[in-house]
């Protein structure tokens, strides 16, 4: 039998070798790993240049429209005709209306299409045409509710033009009623423009108007012509006695503020496009803000509208332009101007602070200044500290007075400093600023474009 070979294996440890190619790829893939971590979950800010601009606002509004309004009231009861036509210029001498207290004329003109030949002429045939060709002209679905007292109006032209040549073809009759006293015709008291409406509004000044004037809910006219029968002491007709008029509308107080040096405004009428400058006065009434607009024309053209639609127009704000997510607001303490001080070492103000057994002179950063005030943050000083007043006994606790400043973050060091801005006009996404403050932004600076996610101080990369 063959011996079998004995055959020994001996076993050496698995040896393992480090790739250093690995070990890079894995760290470059921590590292950009915990970039990618950091930038998804830090807040990503964005840096915004300073630059000049402008916002143009074309602001429209109903405008209250105030005349210088007199209401005509009826002398004697009776049955009314009215004689001149709604939203035309008459004369001190010209006849307006008539009241038949018999009713004799009234029934005679009712019956004067079957027993007297009436008949209108060109002029009339013209009138009527050109209140069509105006209504055709201006009518949009938009606003076709006027055809209800376009219809109103035309129907009673057209009766008015009857009445007056039915009055002409009677004239014997109308002669002997006036004679008798049973028939009379009045004229306009004063030159002025006729208007068959009233709606309680007559008597408003730029003077006496209060907010609810302006609320076109609540507004109700009463058509006067609609009436076949007067009292005495009842209205008949209103008259307006100049072309001077106003209108009034309500703003806001950005651009209230920004158009405090200006004299005259340019503005539309929408109702016609037709454009016009006006002069412009202001007025502030229970917190709320007014343009007054003066005109000496076009006064005929809307005597109708109580509340006139007109645009601002060529409304160029101009200054430094910058984001509105841009601007926070911050509080500061208020120190009063008597307490500040310069330093024996330059210029800069600071103040004493009281310690314990001495005085410290500090030297905080000042972000604005009123009339009375310096504004500092709580970088230097804290609630509670003790300012004392030069060359006086008196004292002064930090955190008595507090105010607050609107700002934005300027990043032009690297770090968030806060810098106070004036808003001279703000539209939804832009505001304008005011150039050349002591505490504020230049051209050109770098702002944070999302104020509201920084702190001052903060790092910006």
């Amino acid at each position: 039998m063959r011996k079998k070979k004995d055959d020994k294996v001996i076993k050496y440890p698995k040896q393992y070798h480090i790739s250093i190619g690995f070990v890079t790829i894995g760290v470059m893939f921590i590292y950009m790993f915990y970039h990618l971590l950091t930038y998804i979950t830090d807040a990503n800010i964005t840096v915004y240049e300073v630059s000049q601009g402008s916002i143009s606002s074309n602001l429209e509004y109903n405008a209250l429209a105030i005349r210088q309004e007199h209401i005509i009231n009826a002398d004697t009861s009776g049955d009314i005709l009215y004689l001149a036509e709604n939203y035309t210029k008459v004369g001190s001498k010209s006849q307006v209306y008539a009241i038949d207290t018999s009713g004799e004329i009234l029934s005679s003109l009712q019956d004067s299409s079957k027993s007297i030949d009436v008949s209108l002429d060109a002029d009339d045939y013209n009138k009527l045409q050109n209140s069509i060709s105006t209504y055709s002209f201006d009518y949009s679905n938009v606003g076709y509710n006027k055809l209800y007292s376009f219809k109103t109006d035309l129907e009673s032209q057209v009766q008015q033009l009857y009445t007056v040549s039915a009055m002409e073809a009677m004239n014997d009759s109308v002669q002997s009623a006036i004679a008798s006293g049973t028939f009379n015709i009045y004229s306009s008291p004063s030159p002025g423009l006729i208007v068959y409406s009233i709606d309680g509004l007559e008597g408003l000044t730029v003077d006496s108007f209060i907010s609810d004037s302006m609320d076109m809910s609540k507004y109700t006219s009463t058509n006067l012509k609609s009436q076949d029968s007067v009292v005495a002491g009842q209205p008949v007709y209103k008259l307006i006695t100049s072309d001077h008029w106003n209108l009034i509308c309500e703003v806001d107080k950005s651009l209230f503020d920004s158009l405090q040096s200006e004299s005259y405004l340019k503005i539309k009428f929408l109702e016609d496009e037709v454009e016009t400058w006006t002069s412009l006065s202001f007025a502030e009434k229970a917190g709320k803000y007014y343009l007054i607009l003066s005109l000496d024309d076009s006064m005929d053209r809307y005597a109708e509208s109580r509340y006139v639609h007109i645009k601002i127009i060529n409304n160029n704000i101009s200054g430094l332009k910058i984001p509105n997510s841009s601007i926070v607001e911050k509080e500061f303490y208020t120190i009063p101007k008597s307490y500040a001080m310069q330093g024996n070492n330059d210029d800069d103000l600071g103040f004493l602070r009281k310690n314990d057994s001495s005085s410290e002179y500090i030297s905080p950063t000042i972000y604005y200044e009123s009339d009375d005030y310096y504004y500092i943050d709580n970088e230097s000083v804290s609630r509670g500290d003790i300012f004392v007043k030069p060359n006086a006994n008196e004292t002064y606790v930090v955190g008595t007075d507090t105010g607050k400043l609107e700002g934005v973050y300027n990043v032009n060091k690297g770090y968030a400093v806060f810098k106070q801005i004036e808003i001279l006009f703000q539209n939804n996404d832009y505001s304008i600023i005011k150039t050349g403050t002591n505490y504020g932004i230049s051209m050109y600076d770098h702002i944070v474009l999302q104020g509201d996610e920084v702190e001052e101080n903060s790092i910006i990369n």
